[in-house]
């Protein structure tokens, strides 16, 4: 969310939403959650939906890049962070993608990690909630309609590669712990607290080499007398 005073923009009524869902989200209940919490308050809302069901990685990212997205009026993200980053980065890889990223996103937390999720709820001035708390708020959200501009992070690779990101950029430990957790999806959050363990016990060895522009000074319009103090 923005601070206040930006603008806003307000989802038609009614409105037809595009769902992408992944069923092995957290600890996979993401289908069923969508059901029993989500769809009933949608359609109180007037929001239609058309839901996708992901079967493998990359899928959501194929589909956004590839599919007509006219026909819907936002699009929903029902799972952790990574299935957004997918979206993100699919939506950015069509021929239109300036008019694409014009489509308004949505993010219900159906994942083990829902950091997008938990920071609008915080932002929106609800109390710190998880779980099912925290999947009924952003859908009160997404009823309400409201949606503004958010930024992203753009990084280019050495090998060419380029990513856009809604949170920020991991590398070493941080990212292996995500990776190698994977596997250990089924126990929803508590995959981290494993997969840090795992990771402290290897101790591995990170190289690597960090290159940056140094911040250019800002020059004073009136510079101040020679015998001035310095602040």
């Amino acid at each position: 969310l923005s601070p206040p005073g930006d603008s806003y923009g307000v989802l038609p009524r009614p409105c037809h939403a595009l769902v992408l869902l992944n069923p092995q989200s957290g600890s996979g209940r993401a289908l069923d959650d969508f059901q029993a919490v989500v769809q009933p308050m949608l359609a109180e809302a007037d929001i239609a939906t058309t839901v996708f069901v992901t079967e493998r990685a990359h899928h959501a990212h194929e589909k956004v890049r590839d599919e007509d997205l006219s026909q819907w009026d936002t699009l929903v993200v029902m799972s952790g962070d990574g299935l957004l980053f997918e979206v993100v980065n699919g939506l950015m890889e069509r021929p239109d993608w300036r008019e694409a990223m014009k489509k308004p996103l949505c993010i219900l937390p159906g994942g083990s990690g829902n950091a997008l999720a938990a920071s609008i709820n915080y932002y929106a001035g609800y109390d710190h909630v998880a779980k099912k708390k925290l999947l009924t708020n952003c859908t009160f959200i997404l009823c309400k309609g409201l949606y503004t501009q958010m930024d992203l992070v753009s990084l280019s690779t050495a090998s060419g590669k380029r990513f856009f990101s809604f949170l920020g950029f991991g590398w070493g430990f941080i990212s292996d712990v995500d990776i190698d957790s994977e596997k250990y999806r089924w126990l929803g959050s508590a995959r981290f607290t494993l997969g840090t363990l795992q990771c402290l016990a290897k101790l591995r060895v990170y190289q690597g080499r960090l290159s940056y522009l140094p911040m250019a000074a800002e020059q004073s319009s009136s510079p101040a007398p020679r015998d001035a103090p310095a602040p």
